[in-house]
């Protein structure tokens, strides 16, 4: 290929990528000014603290809390990061477990302030009223107390149900609950949730770093292939003669998805910056 030839190419590969550079920051931008989620991502980690080992293991081996005797108690670990360029403020985050679990205690703090975090203000005041209902009914002879079942429904889901109010969740920072649960008592495993409800967030559980290095990696290669082919198709289409030649340096065109990584590159940072 003659060098009149390839200055005469040029100018139509220069206009294509930068024509598609520009329509993909374009898109960017109208997608994110249309839809400015906010995303929190979150982990769970459970443990139980009762090993899983065959009568004649265990032996003797028991759990109590406050005296009374527990066939399974597992503890919960989670973590949420606020992955945004902005802080929030008031996010409320409910936590919930399987029917007939028991959460038997609970703590939540954020890590930039080590700040202690509290129940929201409607939690606490609907677990003491269901507290103060309970205490009082009158007991019987057997100091037994007949617990009407409207009660017993709202006792159930102060069991089952926690939330927690991040007065401030700056960008970057991470929050960190600790749980303490019973098993249902039917032998099951109890599951613990997590959900939010804060206008323009939402939450989404975390996804491992090397499977999303991976993708990218994936999606650039795949990036700079589609560019290579639709060029060559345009200039095999305009210099028909040169069709060789052409498809010769296509092949080391291929180098182009160095190209599509900074492409996808360029997208992540615009991506994190309007977040």
């Amino acid at each position: 290929m003659d060098t009149e030839t390839i200055n005469s190419l040029l100018p139509g590969t220069i206009t294509l990528i930068v024509t598609s550079l520009f329509g993909l920051l374009i898109g960017i931008l109208t997608e994110k000014f249309k839809n400015r989620l906010r995303i929190i991502t979150y982990q769970i980690y459970t443990q139980n603290l009762k090993p899983n080992l065959s009568k004649n293991l265990i032996g003797n081996l028991k759990i109590s809390l406050s005296e009374r005797e527990i066939d399974s108690l597992r503890s919960a670990y989670v973590e949420f990061e606020n992955k945004n360029n902005v802080d929030l403020e008031n996010v409320a985050i409910r936590f919930s477990i399987s029917q007939g679990a028991i959460f038997q205690g609970s703590e939540g703090y954020v890590r930039s302030s080590l700040s202690w975090l509290n129940w929201t203000e409607n939690h606490n005041d609907f677990f003491q009223n269901v507290l103060s209902e309970f205490n009082a009914l009158p007991t019987d002879e057997n100091g037994l107390k007949q617990i009407p079942d409207n009660l017993q429904n709202q006792i159930n889901y102060v069991n089952q149900n926690q939330e927690y109010l991040i007065p401030v969740f700056n960008r970057k920072d991470t929050a960190h609950f600790n749980f303490l649960f019973e098993d249902p008592i039917d032998g099951s495993t109890a599951i613990l949730n997590t959900s939010i409800n804060h206008k323009s967030v939402r939450l989404e559980r975390k996804v491992d770093d090397d499977k999303v290095a991976k993708k990218n990696l994936w999606t650039a290669v795949g990036i700079g292939i589609a560019l290579v082919i639709i060029i060559l198709t345009i200039i095999i289409y305009n210099y028909p003669e040169n069709k060789a030649l052409i498809i010769i340096s296509g092949i080391v065109g291929f180098s182009y998805s160095i190209v599509g990584y900074l492409i996808l590159e360029i997208y992540k940072r615009i991506k994190d910056y309007f977040k």
